[in-house]
């Protein structure tokens, strides 16, 4: 597009800006042909035209992760074009170019704000509902964890790393798993070794606390009183 068509679209509203998009990850073919596609379908929008496109060849980053970087500079339609491509593409930073001011009515102040508030809470609502099935999740993981403790020890007595090794988990992720089990009475460890208590007697012995714990403090004094005649 000439220079002079583009003064066109943006005395007709149009928004002129360098848009940076960078994208990390591995390997870096996989990075490199994100960003490729993260650019080809904003070009395909018909209220974004490409006026530049620039790219790097990815580079080797931290941890073995690879970074690559595109900067584009594009007419937009109006501001709520460029708040969608903020939103939905995410890119590491956007620079105005022109107009230098902007004569916006009230009225599109509004539009633009509700369909920016619109986005962000469709955004916040993927989010929560992202959160609830990671922890619905992690529930069921700890109770497999668990299960799979329990029915190691079910076999014999087990050391942490032996039952690590048969369930695959590392010793020291399943440390609170054991000690975990080991409050609630379902395992007992002694030297070193883990084992399977059946529910049954766990119940026997939260009955007989219960038992110990309703005693009165003058059925307690007396059986003290008997206890030391006794002795006697």
């Amino acid at each position: 597009m000439k220079e002079s068509q583009v003064r066109e679209h943006i005395s007709k509203g149009w928004i002129r800006a360098i848009v940076t998009f960078e994208i990390v990850g591995k390997p870096a073919k996989h990075v490199e042909d994100s960003l490729t596609g993260y650019i080809d379908n904003i070009k395909k929008d018909e209220r974004i035209i490409v006026l530049r496109d620039e790219r790097e060849r990815s580079q080797k980053v931290d941890n073995g992760l690879y970074s690559a970087i595109s900067e584009i500079e594009a007419i937009f339609k109006n501001l709520e074009t460029l708040t969608w491509l903020a939103i939905n593409f995410s890119p590491a930073s956007i620079e105005i170019i022109a107009p230098d001011d902007f004569d916006i009515p009230s009225r599109d102040i509004t539009n633009w704000l509700n369909d920016l508030l619109a986005n962000l809470h469709e955004v916040s609502g993927t989010m929560r509902a992202h959160k609830n099935s990671a922890d619905h999740l992690t529930v069921a993981v700890n109770q497999l964890i668990q299960n799979s403790v329990l029915l190691a020890t079910r076999q014999g007595p087990k050391t942490a790393q032996e039952i690590g090794d048969a369930i695959g988990v590392g010793s020291e992720q399943l440390a609170p798993f054991l000690q975990h089990l080991r409050e609630k009475g379902r395992i007992m460890e002694n030297k070193g070794l883990y084992s399977f208590v059946p529910p049954g007697a766990v119940a026997l012995k939260q009955q007989s606390m219960t038992i110990q714990n309703n005693t009165s403090p003058q059925t307690q004094k007396k059986d003290a009183k008997s206890a030391k005649k006794k002795k006697r």
